[in-house]
């Protein structure tokens, strides 16, 4: 009884599976794509051709074989293939998968590959719990991930693994997959749907199996039918996906570039992929204090009303005043100098001297007659100009430049300023002269 409602149960999960899970190719002759990967003479060619089992990871967006490839290589290399849930299983759990590990390399000589997806959710004690059974042999590794591993992972276990980037499927990769799957469709339609899965095989397969069940009778599949099946098209992003970090860093690179087009663009793209608003705003605070800087000091309160606006308004409407700071930040003056000095001093500070801090700069009223005039503090207002030449770094670093100003915009007049005053201390400091508030 029990044989026959398994087999029943096997028949009738059988019916019920997807296209693209009945299409999920069994050989490295079907797969399609990845040849920066997988053409002959790449490394990850060689492990499939000799048959080799190492610990891996496969980075890259949804729907493009990470998983079918981990199959592959367990099915070459005669593995055990076993999936490990990186979300749902403790680290309880891999004391099971030693154990048949053991048993399986003792009895029959066969190897265990453990497959772990989404792989940027293994946590500390997971990976750590791997870690000596990668290293004595017991165990392979192979997980698959779209967020960046070299953020998700330890050093340890990134140590030993190799990360293989994987890209969307290309036009040619895409067509070929759905001529496997449908010779008959008519290329307008069969434009269409390329063009909404938009590099996700899964999104592909599965969209032209649910135009293909809702077409009418006798009817032929047309571009309008494929739209109305697939409703929205499935924009390259996801919330947590490698393509988010991608499409920012794209968006910050066109606002350097004074590009508000393609800024607007991205920005777009990323709040229809499902972005939090308050997340873009953020960006923009960090990209008006880094790359508009001084040359448009009041960038960064332009940026930080943007932040108050967003947070008051909400979605839709938080999207118009996102647009204006976009604009405004792609075409304001750029200077990264403010930036830039930040760095300077933290590079002195870790290669040079940590002098103490002047007599004259420190935290006490210099008015003791032990300690003299030459350690008096020079306060600049009492001086024409308001300023007057006194040394504020420690011994040692005198004289050091960390903030050289562009000549853009509002900083070109605080150059023309610091330009003014470090000639006279440097016309002093060669002449020999003395400034206002010299000590006899």
């Amino acid at each position: 009884m029990t044989d026959l409602f398994t087999r029943q149960l096997d028949e009738a999960m059988e019916k019920s599976r997807s296209l693209a899970a009945r299409m999920r190719p069994q050989s490295l002759e079907e797969f399609a794509g990845q040849q920066h990967l997988l053409a002959p003479g790449k490394p990850l060619r060689a492990i499939l051709d000799k048959g080799m089992l190492a610990n891996l990871v496969f980075w890259g967006p949804p729907g493009i074989g990470k998983t079918t490839l981990a199959r592959i290589i367990a099915s070459r290399a005669d593995a055990e293939f076993e999936e490990y849930s990186a979300v749902t299983s403790k680290v309880s759990d891999i004391r099971s998968v030693v154990e048949a590990a053991k048993r399986r390399l003792a009895s029959n000589g066969r190897r265990t590959i453990v497959f772990v997806d989404e792989f940027h959710r293994f946590n500390k004690m997971q990976q750590d719990a791997f870690l000596p059974h990668l290293e004595s042999g017991l165990l392979f590794l192979i997980g698959a991930t779209t967020e960046n591993p070299y953020f998700a992972l330890n050093p340890a276990l990134r140590s030993r693994v190799s990360i293989f980037r994987f890209n969307r499927l290309d036009d040619e990769a895409m067509r070929a997959l759905l001529e496997r799957a449908a010779p008959d469709a008519a290329p307008d339609a069969a434009e269409e749907m390329l063009r909404i899965s938009n590099g996700d095989a899964r999104v592909l397969l599965n969209l032209f199996e649910m135009a293909a069940a809702t077409l009418p009778q006798g009817a032929p599949m047309t571009p309008e039918h494929v739209r109305e099946t697939a409703c929205q098209r499935n924009l390259d992003y996801q919330r947590l996906g490698t393509d988010r970090f991608d499409m920012v860093s794209a968006m910050i690179k066109s606002l350097r570039g004074s590009d508000p087009d393609a800024a607007m663009y991205w920005m777009v793209r990323l709040l229809e992929g499902g972005e939090a608003p308050e997340f873009i705003a953020r960006r923009f605070v960090i990209f008006a204090a880094e790359d508009v800087g001084m040359a448009q000091p009041n960038a960064i309160t332009v940026a930080a009303a943007t932040v108050d606006a967003v947070a008051f308004t909400g979605m839709p409407e938080a999207e118009i005043p996102l647009a204006n700071c976009c604009v405004f930040l792609a075409t304001s003056p750029k200077s990264n100098s403010a930036y830039m000095a930040l760095h300077r001093a933290k590079k002195a500070l870790r290669e040079k001297p940590l002098g103490p801090v002047p007599l004259h700069l420190r935290n006490y009223d210099f008015t003791d007659e032990k300690q003299g005039d030459k350690d008096a503090y020079k306060y600049p207002h009492d001086f024409p100009g308001h300023w007057v030449d006194q040394e504020y770094l420690p011994p040692g670093l005198e004289g050091s430049v960390f903030y050289h100003p562009s000549d853009l915009g509002h900083e070109k007049r605080a150059a023309e300023y610091i330009a003014r005053l470090r000639a006279v201390r440097n016309a002093a400091a060669r002449d020999g002269k003395k400034l206002p508030g010299d000590s006899e």
